[in-house]
């Protein structure tokens, strides 16, 4: 699928409806539709989907982030099934570090199941790096979280740095 085909623009209320289809289709623990509508109301969140042309009626994507002081915390990223492997995940997570954050000085943070080979092996390729792992963070099925991080500030992670410190609560990587 060309990328010229996907078109990204900003979650409002009403395209909640939509994306909480693809939510069901992705995740065992899955956020209300009071809890998008929360997200996009907030103003320290970015909310963006992906949609199939310039209308809005098929949304295949969406990726939630909150900014905090120092951090763009991504707290959801889903594609829907269907249009998994052509790199839609990719396109979203692009947007938001090139376009939406170009100045934002910082580290994006995330979590990532350790079984989702598919989501760390896309997080790997856009520069992310593995930090620690933050055990029993997922429940249904519970399951340790690996925690990743992009480095705004030099637009991936310097060579030869890492953490020097782990939570003494996570295993570090």
């Amino acid at each position: 699928m060309p990328a010229a085909e996907i078109v990204i623009s900003d979650m409002t209320g009403p395209d909640v409806a939509r994306v909480i289809e693809i939510e069901k289709l992705s995740f065992t623990h899955k956020w209300s539709l009071n809890d998008f509508t929360s997200e996009v109301l907030n103003p320290d969140s970015i909310c963006k989907m992906a949609c199939l042309g310039d209308g809005r009626a098929i949304a295949i994507g969406y990726i939630c982030v909150r900014m905090m002081v120092d951090e763009a915390h991504i707290l959801r990223l889903a594609v829907h099934p269907a249009f998994r492997q052509r790199r839609v995940g990719s396109l979203l997570v692009k947007y938001i570090k090139d376009e939406v954050l170009r100045d934002f000085k910082g580290k994006i943070i995330l979590e990532v199941r350790m079984s989702n080979m598919a989501a760390i092996r896309l997080y790997d390729s856009l520069g992310f790096k593995n930090l620690y792992i933050r055990r029993h963070y997922y429940a249904g099925p519970e399951e340790d979280a690996i925690v990743m991080a992009f480095d705004l500030d030099n637009r991936g992670w310097p060579i030869g740095e890492s953490f020097q410190s782990c939570p003494s609560e996570h295993r570090c990587l």
